[in-house]
């Protein structure tokens, strides 16, 4: 059941670990709309979009995955003209409830793969409040798989590439790895980058970082 996680899922389980991200404030406020971006970069690894040259997100097969947050968003992206990256991102950016939408299908998913278990809260015994909790201790069998496959020898997936991709535009890696191991996953990334095997993640590896330069510079705007 672990194994059969979409990066969206892995990066919203990883964003929910409040002991490693509570003092990233900012960095949670835009945690749905990096989970949208991250269901575009598994649309990729399923062949089901396709970044071009100038950025273009090219729709290649429309039809349902069975994973609703995934759909939902295939299904925004089918009914507007292309796009760029950059303008998906300004585009979720701008209808907030459309990202917290797809955001909300990501999570009661892993609520209902049994890897999240929502517990109800008070603040200050008063408001209201929902604590997402590991009870599958998911989040470590994320960060040794990343371990497993990239800091040792043996076989490497191109999804655990594309997640150490995702995590690392928002340091979210500071979290799990040492400063050796971080530098490590670097140099093996630009190792695999020279493989034809993993050619597609530099496109993908390019989209990311378009995705995040608009957000951010959404962001600046916006304040």
């Amino acid at each position: 059941m672990l194994k059969d996680l979409t990066i969206p899922q892995e990066f919203v389980l990883l964003a929910l670990d409040r002991e490693t991200n509570k003092l990233k404030s900012i960095f949670r406020q835009h945690i749905a709309l990096y989970t949208v971006m991250a269901c575009l970069v598994e649309l990729s690894l399923k062949g089901k979009v396709q970044f071009e040259d100038d950025n273009t997100v090219t729709i290649l097969d429309s039809t349902p995955t069975g994973d609703k947050a995934i759909d939902r968003l295939l299904e925004i992206m089918t009914s507007k003209k292309p796009k760029k990256v950059k303008n998906w991102a300004s585009y979720f950016y701008q209808h907030w409830y459309k990202q917290r939408e797809i955001y909300k299908l990501v999570v009661e998913s892993l609520v209902e793969k049994d890897v999240l278990k929502v517990e109800n809260t008070e603040i200050l015994f008063v408001l209201p409040k929902k604590k997402y909790v590991d009870v599958a201790s998911t989040r470590n069998y994320i960060v040794e798989k990343i371990r497993a496959e990239l800091l040792e020898e043996g076989n490497v997936e191109e999804h655990t590439v594309v997640l150490v991709l995702f995590l690392n535009t928002k340091k979210m890696l500071n979290d799990y790895f040492s400063d050796f191991e971080r530098r490590e996953l670097k140099r093996k990334i630009e190792q695999l980058k020279k493989e034809k095997v993993f050619e597609t993640i530099k496109s993908i590896d390019k989209a990311i970082r378009n995705m995040d330069a608009a957000i951010t510079t959404s962001a600046s705007a916006a304040t």
